[in-house]
């Protein structure tokens, strides 16, 4: 059975990065041309922004507790993460963590190409600058 929460959760999300895509990130559309690395720089802080509504709702509506153990991540030093995806919400639990450690404004995810084109969070990944991959 569907719950109203988890309709709630879903549609928020949607309609955020719907309307977040539209008018949080397309007004900065044109300082791509003008200074691209001042575009990244406010681009992926909008992102991280955005970001922060799964978490908080994940944390609020559901009372998701997340605890973090394991190597902490090195400050100024790149890292890979790779996710198994044992549940389809794994990557708002990344980002749950990226939050606590201010991370949130340099995580890049690869993602099959097809999600590209959904209205909404395609938009939004793609000004994301999130990796698109082509597979068999």
């Amino acid at each position: 059975m569907v719950s109203w929460k988890g309709i709630y959760f879903i549609l928020t999300l949607f309609w955020g990065s719907f309307f977040g895509s539209i008018f949080m990130l397309s007004p900065f559309l044109p300082l791509m041309f003008v200074n691209p690395s001042w575009y990244r720089w406010i681009n992926n802080r909008l992102v991280a922004t955005w970001l922060t509504l799964p978490v908080a709702l994940l944390e609020t509506m559901f009372g998701v507790k997340v605890i973090i153990t394991g190597d902490a991540f090195v400050p100024g030093e790149r890292s890979v993460i790779i996710m198994n995806h044992r549940t389809r919400m794994d990557w708002m639990f990344l980002w749950n963590c990226l939050m606590r450690y201010s991370y949130l404004r340099l995580e890049k995810i690869c993602l099959k190409a097809s999600l590209k084109g959904v209205p909404g969070f395609g938009w939004a990944m793609q000004a994301a600058a999130y990796i698109f991959i082509h597979r068999k």
